[in-house]
């Protein structure tokens, strides 16, 4: 097997260029280094070229050189990187038929010798909470987040940041969820490209809605302290959500939450059980506790407290 690949691509904007990068990197074996290169590079492997250049004297003259693979690139957005005969659709969403290609022109593998995305096997894939424990141990360094439609997103689990594939907008996890290692390689290019998000709050996020997120079972006769805030999402729901974290954030008894509050007592479990999952909050003693003890008798001064303390939340945040 080749141990590195000469890339040089020619044409192309720098966005559909860093796209292309990274579907690359995700389509080539783990042992592999890809190398970007000129097109005036002695060595060039693959030519990825504009269709619209590809007729000039230059591209044909390095063409001229027998070792030389290209594939022209052509913009066809449905059909997420299809590659007919010598030519490659693009934007590259899909990395498959990249795979293939790259398999049968340079490598000497087995698709199963690589990271591949087959949905069959994704069906028995790893439980989400697993993947989420995953994402924080510190020990893994890099990691990739994928699914059934492919990469999502890269995860450092050591400084806890994520970079999101904005092409893969997602509001929650499903059971094809899993995660392999990242190269250095992929690591670097990917964070160039992207924003980096904080972890745990992005998971948060995306697990708060995933129905298929096994969460652990609470009892509503429990203390937590939130000690992390997440960040929630404009809406309706983040009032609510709001509501939730600032009675936890005080240190507060479930059930006393649920008797409170005017919300779900299933929303309010999740909301406990999620954030003790990703390590935003702990449990505490009932003397910790500073919201309202659930065996204290409820009169109208605290009522009157109660209120008070949700009137200037509102006002705070300007809800």
């Amino acid at each position: 097997m080749k141990k590195f690949l000469n890339i040089a691509v020619f044409g192309i904007s720098l966005n559909v260029l860093d796209q292309l990068k990274s579907q690359i990197l995700l389509a080539v074996p783990d042992k592999v280094m890809v190398r970007w290169v000129n097109i005036a590079d002695k060595n060039i492997d693959l030519l990825i070229i504009n269709d619209a250049f590809f007729s000039s004297l230059t591209i044909q003259k390095i063409l001229s050189h027998v070792h030389v693979q290209y594939l022209r690139l052509i913009k066809v957005p449905e059909k997420q990187g299809k590659i007919v005969e010598d030519t490659l659709s693009y934007p590259v969403t899909k990395s498959d038929d990249l795979r293939e290609w790259l398999q049968e022109k340079f490598f000497d593998y087995e698709p199963h010798d690589h990271f591949y995305l087959n949905p069959t096997t994704l069906e028995t894939s790893t439980p989400i909470s697993t993947v989420v424990a995953q994402c924080l141990s510190a020990q893994n360094g890099f990691i990739q987040l994928f699914d059934c439609r492919g990469f999502l997103a890269l995860v450092d689990t050591m400084t806890e940041r994520v970079w999101v594939n904005t092409d893969y907008p997602i509001t929650f996890f499903d059971k094809s969820l899993n995660q392999t290692y990242a190269t250095n390689q992929f690591a670097q290019e990917t964070m160039k490209n992207l924003d980096a998000q904080d972890l745990r709050s992005w998971l948060w996020q995306k697990g708060y809605y995933s129905s298929d997120l096994d969460l652990p079972e609470i009892d509503i006769n429990q203390y937590f302290k939130l000690e992390l805030w997440p960040k929630f999402e404009s809406g309706y729901e983040r009032r609510k959500l709001l509501k939730i974290a600032a009675c936890f954030a005080q240190g507060a008894q479930i059930k006393t939450v649920i008797d409170q509050l005017k919300i779900s007592r299933q929303q309010i479990i999740r909301f406990v059980a999620l954030s003790h999952m990703l390590k935003m909050g702990s449990w505490i003693d009932s003397h910790e506790a500073q919201f309202m003890k659930s065996d204290a008798a409820v009169d109208e001064g605290q009522m009157i407290k109660v209120r008070s303390f949700f009137m200037k939340l509102r006002k705070k945040l300007g809800l």
